[in-house]
């Protein structure tokens, strides 16, 4: 500050000489000082009042000038003594105080700190309201969450529904920043917009941030901060907004996943028949390799259709529990030429055989950054919508290619940035929509199904999973020629982390080895061949009905026990919790965990990653003969 300050002093303040500001000081004058006070306070900045023990002047003058003058910017110097005399000024409306716990030269600078922050809450006032009583009384009645922030983002006034949405004192929350308020993942998208603010770079951000209450609980918000200019119009300080939208996101994210389940039911209508199929296959088979035995190359054969048959099943299952999990973004290198492959069945299955199906996967497709199994939603959802769109069958193709978008072009959207994309084009040729329509098909809640049909958050989820992993997505229908989705995701420099072949079902199967596994399974009509084909590869097999007999064998077993091979849900423990307590008494056992439901998956932490897997049922030998190897590191 360069401007001269005056301030009205009481009491012996000598911390006044090391604030480095330029200062011109009066003591307060009880003489005549009632009666001509309201004219004499203008003239000056702030009040300075020392409170030591025994000395009640200072409550007094205190409350006089929060009485008289309000709008003086008025600060309590007080000895450790004195605590009293602060604790009665802050219930007569005191706000800014220091406690004396150093040397002069060493309060200097908390006590400069202390008058900027007093001059500033008054300058505040002034700012936004011809009468500061009118302005705070907004402040502090303000169903919407208010608060005063520093330039760098510390907390210097909280209105009382901000306090309670956060579950903070004032005093509490003067002590953060608005980054410590917040969750993890939302720091770094406030700051560098914290920065612009401060900067002058924008005058306004508003946002969607998620707060961490006293409890640790997340509460969501839609917030608004305005960067507040001084005279000179450069930032002085952050005003924000904040309103509680948590019951709001609660809400949308269950209609969201209703939404899913309803789909998921409709898919499971179209897989139904498809599984029952494959169910009569393998049913066939065992009757004709019964009838067979004396024939091994006819019992191969079968053998062959089954093992088939049974790939196809399991593809079914998974889709099936892909789509209907929940679980949070977890982006990788993703190929969707190997997600649509995946899915072929599952799409068939769900146009049955009126509508046909086209997957032409350009060649040499880029990777994307992307959750797989929420690029799969998305797939299956656009599948579903263009189900519906033909009644009466037609054509639903999924074509994928690689872009370059080096400027503006009539081929690509105006908006879309330059860059490398991986681009799929989602087409049918079914009833198409009027322009009125794909005006509104991306909002949700829209939808042109009968009630009780739909929640018209389909394609509204579309739109959400393809922007927030940096994407865009078009619509262009024309009615009764059909539609097309066109989606414009920014291609990856990475590789996928399993390269499509080795997806892919391996032809043979690794080699046994002579370790001891202690296999956990409560099926025995599972249990049985898995122990006899373990016993094949060479293996020595402890068998166990449930974790409580699984225990009794290895705390009785003096030798190793190199593999624990186990299923998570069973009666009484689990294998998760069982696994837990192995590796707790052995800690050289490794784990491998089985289970036909996704939402089962590792509860273990990360310290244990490297000796747990997850095999989801079903599953070929191969793939557990291999897993046993890696898990045992030998080939």
């Amino acid at each position: 500050m360069s401007k001269l300050l005056r301030a009205l002093v009481y009491g012996n303040c000598p911390e006044l000489e090391h604030t480095n500001l330029p200062l011109e000081t009066s003591p307060f004058n009880d003489g005549g000082l009632r009666s001509s006070f309201k004219q004499k306070i203008k003239g000056f900045d702030f009040a300075i009042i020392e409170a030591v023990e025994g000395d009640d002047k200072p409550l007094q003058y205190v409350r006089f000038l929060r009485q008289v003058a309000p709008s003086c910017a008025t600060i309590l110097i007080a000895e450790p003594a004195a605590l009293n005399t602060v604790q009665a000024g802050i219930e007569s409306g005191l706000h800014d105080y220091i406690i004396r716990a150093g040397e002069p030269q060493v309060m200097g600078p908390l006590l400069t700190h202390t008058i900027e922050r007093a001059m500033r809450h008054n300058h505040i006032r002034e700012q936004f309201h011809d009468s500061e009583k009118r302005f705070w009384t907004f402040f502090d009645s303000c169903p919407i969450g208010l608060v005063v922030l520093s330039l760098s983002g510390k907390c210097e006034q909280a209105n009382p529904a901000f306090q309670e949405m956060l579950g903070y004192s004032l005093e509490e929350m003067r002590g953060f920043t608005t980054a410590q308020l917040l969750a993890d993942e939302d720091t770094p998208i406030w700051e560098p917009l914290r920065d612009e603010l401060r900067s002058g770079q924008r005058d306004f951000v508003r946002l969607e941030l998620r707060f961490l209450d006293k409890d640790k609980r997340l509460t969501w918000t839609n917030f608004a901060c305005v960067a507040i200019q001084d005279s000179h119009g450069s930032p002085d300080y952050l005003l924000a907004m904040a309103i509680n939208t948590t019951g709001e996101k609660r809400i949308q994210k269950n209609l969201q996943h209703a939404d899913k389940m309803q789909s998921m039911g409709r898919l499971a209508g179209g897989v139904a028949h498809d599984f029952n199929n494959i169910l009569t296959i393998i049913n066939s088979h065992c009757f004709i390799m019964r009838d067979i035995l004396d024939d091994p190359e006819r019992l191969e054969w079968s053998m062959e259709r089954i093992i088939t048959a049974t790939s196809r099943g399991s593809k079914l299952t998974r889709q099936l529990l892909t789509f209907g999990r929940r679980q949070a973004r977890d982006a990788e290198p993703v190929n969707p030429n190997e997600v649509l492959d995946d899915m072929r069945v599952v799409l068939e299955s769900l146009f049955g055989k009126t509508i046909r199906v086209d997957l032409a996967m350009g060649s040499d497709l880029r990777n994307i950054d992307a959750d797989r199994g929420q690029l799969e939603q998305v797939i299956m959802n656009l599948a579903l919508n263009a189900r519906d769109a033909m009644p009466e069958g037609g054509k639903f193709t999924v074509s994928t290619f690689n872009l370059h978008v080096n400027g503006p072009s009539s081929a690509v959207p105006a908006d879309l940035p330059r860059g490398a994309y991986t681009v799929l084009e989602v087409s049918d040729t079914g009833v198409g929509m009027p322009a009125e329509i794909q005006q509104q098909v991306f909002d949700p809640f829209f939808t042109t199904k009968e009630v009780g049909e739909g929640t018209g958050l389909g394609l509204s989820t579309v739109y959400g999973v393809i922007t927030q992993d940096s994407g865009m997505i078009t619509v262009d229908s024309e009615v009764d020629r059909g539609t097309t989705f066109r989606i414009y995701l920014p291609s990856s420099r990475e590789k996928a982390q399993t390269p499509a072949k080795l997806r892919r079902a391996r032809k043979g199967t690794p080699n046994g080895g002579t370790e001891t596994i202690l296999l956990v399974e409560d099926e025995p009509e599972l249990r049985e061949p898995m122990r006899q084909l373990l016993e094949r590869k060479g293996y020595e097999v402890m068998e166990a009905s449930n974790a409580e007999d699984a225990l009794r064998l290895s705390r009785s077993f003096s030798g190793p026990i190199d593999l624990l091979l186990t299923d998570v849900i069973m009666p009484g423990t689990d294998g998760v919790s069982l696994a837990r307590i192995i590796t707790e008494e052995r800690s050289e056992t490794a784990v491998i965990l089985m289970s036909g439901y996704t939402a089962d998956a590792l509860a273990m932490g990360p310290d244990s990653a490297r000796q747990h897997k997850l095999l989801q049922k079903p599953f070929g030998m191969d793939i557990l003969s291999r897993t046993i190897r890696q898990m045992l590191k030998r080939p």
